[in-house]
C-alpha cells in the first residue's frame, strides 16, 4: 500500500520514502511506527500502544521511539507529528491512498491538485482563526519562589529573590509578559499548595498545576530548584503547560547567572507572538532526559538515574557533563569500575572550550575521590599514588582556569591522601593552603572538610586538645552559615573518631545528634547518612 504524504510518496511494502529528489529506505521499525500512526491518523496513539506493538515482547527505552519519530519528522517534515506530551504522538497530514502502479501524469496532477485545495483550505482556516481574534499575543509565564536546596543562610534569600529575578528580567528583557511576583506570593498564600510552616510550595497533581495556572492567568507555570555548591550551582526547571510538562537544568557559577540562562531559553523559545504552549516541536529529549535523570540522582534512586542518564548520552549536545553524573550514579550504585571507565573518556576528551576544559578537570578530581575512597586493589599505596596523580592534575587545570573552587577542592584531597600516608607535615600545609581559598568565598562553611582533616591528623599524633579545639572551630563556621549539612558531618566525623578509640557511648550520643538534626531538616541524603555510619557502611558518596 502507498500514500502521499506531505508530497513524499510512501510505499508501506518496499518501506521507501519517494520524493522528486531522490528515493530513501525507511528503518523497518521506524516503518512499523508510521504504519500504526497513519492507520489511525484520526486519533492519538500512545507511547504504550507504539512500544507494545513495534517492540513486542523486548524490553526497550522510550528513547527508541523517540528516535523513530526524529527520523520520520526528517522525512515528512518537522510539523507532520504532532507530540502529545506523556501521552503519545498523532499524525497531522492526511494520508493519502495512491492506486495504480505509479504516480505519474494525471494522478500526480490530481494528487498536486488535491495537496494544493488542502493546503488553500488550511490557510483560509488560519486566516479566518486570525480575523475572529482581535490581537496577537506572547504567552503569559508565572514563576514560582524557587526552591532552595542549599541548607545554610548564606542562600536563604534565594526563593523571593529568585522569584523577583526571574519576574522582573523575563519581562524586560524578553517582552514576555510576566504576572507579578507580588500576585504570585499573594495567590499562592491563600492557596492549600502552600505551607506556612515549610515555606515550601508542593504542587503534586496535575490537577493542582493547572487550578494554580487558571488563578494565576498563566499560559506556562515555572517551577525552579536551586542546588549545588557556591562557585558551583545547578538550577532545575519544570515548564507546566496546559497539555503537559517539560524538564530541564541549566548550570552556572552562581544564582543570577543560573536564572539569566533560563531566562535567555524562555525568550528564544516563547519570545514570538502566539507561541503554541501545547505543541513542543523543538523539544530537546536529551536535557529532558537529563533532567529527570538528575532529580532521580539527587533523590538517591540511582538504578532510575542511570536509565535516563544513558538515554540522555545518546543523544547529548554536552555528554561530558551527562557522562559525569552518570559516572556518578553508577559510583553511588556500587559500580565504581564502570564510574571510573566512563571518568576516563572525559579525561582524554578533545577540545579547548571551557566547558570541556572544565569537565577534564572534574574527571581527574572525581577519579582520585573515588579511588581514595571506593578501594578497588589490595595494593593500597600503589592506589593512593595513582589517586594522588589523578588530583594533581585537577589542580594543575584549576590553577590555569583561575578557579579557586576547585583548587581548594583538589588541596583537600591531597591533603586526605598525604594523612593517609602518615606524611602528617605536607598534609597540614596542604589543607591550611585549602583553607585559604574558601576564606576568600562568601560561604565559609567551605572551610569544613579541611577543618575535619587537619582534626583527623591531629588525632592521629595524639593531640587531642589540639583536634577538639578544631572541631569547635569546624563547629561554629557551620553554625554561623547554619549549614545544617556540615554539623552533620562534622559530628559524624567525631563519632568516627570515638568509636575508633573505643568509646563507644560517647560515639553513639553524637551520632544520635546527626540524626536528629538530619531527620529534622527532612534531608533523606543526610538521614542516609548517618544511617550509613550505625550500619558502619561507607558514608561516602559523589556529589
Amino acid at each position: 500500500m502507498r500514500y502521499l504524504l506531505n508530497q513524499v510518496e510512501i510505499d508501506l511494502l518496499k518501506g521507501t520514502a519517494t520524493t522528486r529528489e531522490a528515493s530513501q529506505d525507511i528503518r523497518a521499525k521506524t516503518l512499523a511506527v508510521l504504519k500504526i500512526l497513519i492507520q489511525h491518523s484520526d486519533q492519538v496513539v500512545t507511547k504504550t500502544q507504539l512500544l507494545e506493538t513495534v517492540w513486542q515482547g523486548v524490553v526497550v527505552q522510550e528513547q527508541v521511539l523517540v528516535q523513530s519519530i526524529r527520523e520520520l519528522r526528517e522525512i515528512l517534515g518537522a510539523d507532520c507529528i504532532k507530540t502529545h506530551p506523556r501521552i503519545g504522538y498523532q499524525l497531522v497530514v492526511a494520508p493519502i491512498p495512491i492506486q495504480g502502479a505509479k504516480v505519474t501524469g494525471k494522478w500526480r496532477f490530481a494528487m498536486v491538485s488535491v495537496v494544493l485545495m488542502l493546503i488553500i483550505s488550511g490557510l483560509w482556516l488560519t486566516w479566518m482563526r486570525t480575523v475572529n481574534q482581535p490581537e496577537t499575543r506572547y504567552p503569559t509565564v508565572a514563576f514560582l519562589p524557587v526552591e532552595n536546596a542549599m541548607l545554610d543562610d548564606v542562600h536563604a534569600a534565594v526563593p523571593l529573590h529568585g522569584l523577583a529575578y526571574l519576574s522582573e528580567y523575563t519581562q524586560a528583557e524578553g517582552g514576555l509578559p510576566v504576572v507579578a511576583a507580588e500576585h504570585v506570593l499573594t495567590t499562592l498564600s491563600h492557596s492549600p499548595w502552600y505551607s506556612n510552616d515549610t515555606a515550601q510550595i508542593r504542587l503534586s497533581r496535575r490537577q493542582d498545576v493547572l487550578q494554580l495556572q487558571e488563578r494565576l492567568g498563566a499560559d506556562l507555570l515555572v517551577e525552579t530548584r536551586l542546588s549545588g555548591f557556591p562557585q558551583d550551582m545547578q538550577l532545575q526547571y519544570t515548564l507546566h503547560f496546559n497539555r503537559g510538562a517539560e524538564q530541564g537544568v541549566v548550570f552556572a557559577s552562581g544564582p543570577e547567572l543560573a536564572y539569566q540562562a533560563l531566562i535567555a531559553r524562555l525568550v528564544t523559545r516563547y519570545g514570538e507572538h502566539d507561541q503554541r504552549l501545547d505543541i513542543q516541536s523543538n523539544l530537546d529529549f536529551s536535557n529532558e532526559a537529563f533532567a529527570r535523570g538528575l532529580q532521580m540522582y539527587l533523590s538517591r534512586n540511582y538504578q532510575e538515574a542511570i536509565a535516563l542518564l544513558r538515554s540522555a548520552l545518546r543523544h547529548a549536545a554536552d555528554p561530558l557533563t551527562v557522562r559525569r553524573y552518570l559516572a556518578a550514579s553508577l559510583a553511588n550504585n556500587g559500580d565504581v569500575a564502570a564510574a571510573l571507565s566512563l571518568l576516563q573518556q572525559n579525561i582524554v576528551a578533545r577540545g579547548g572550550d571551557v566547558v570541556t576544559r572544565r569537565e577534564r578537570m572534574r574527571a581527574n578530581l572525581m577519579m582520585g575521590y573515588l579511588l581514595i575512597n571506593w578501594p578497588q586493589q589490595t595494593d593500597r599505596e600503589h592506589e593512593l599514588s595513582r589517586a594522588e596523580k589523578y588530583i594533581a592534575t585537577a589542580r594543575e587545570q584549576a590553577s590555569d582556569n583561575s578557579d579557586h573552587l576547585f583548587i581548594a577542592y583538589a588541596l583537600e584531597e591531597l591533603g586526605k591522601i598525604k594523612r593517609m600516608q602518615g606524611r602528617y607535615s605536607e598534609a597540614s600545609r596542604l589543607l591550611h593552603s585549602a583553607l585559604s581559598y574558601h576564606q576568600r568565598f562568601d560561604a565559609i562553611y567551605g572551610q569544613t572538610n579541611a577543618l575535619i582533616e587537619l582534626a583527623r591528623i591531629a588525632t592521629e599524633q595524639g593531640e587531642e586538645q589540639e583536634a577538639t579545639h578544631l572541631f569547635a572551630q569546624a563547629h561554629r563556621v557551620a553554625e554561623a552559615s547554619n549549614a545544617v549539612p556540615n554539623q552533620i558531618w562534622i559530628w559524624l566525623a567525631q563519632a568516627d573518631l570515638l568509636r575508633q578509640a573505643r568509646q563507644v557511648e560517647q560515639a553513639n550520643q553524637l551520632a544520635l545528634r546527626a540524626k536528629a538534626l538530619a531527620k529534622s531538616a527532612d534531608d533523606p541524603v543526610l538521614i542516609e547518612r548517618v544511617e550509613a555510619w550505625f550500619a558502619k557502611a561507607p558514608i561516602y558518596t559523589v556529589n
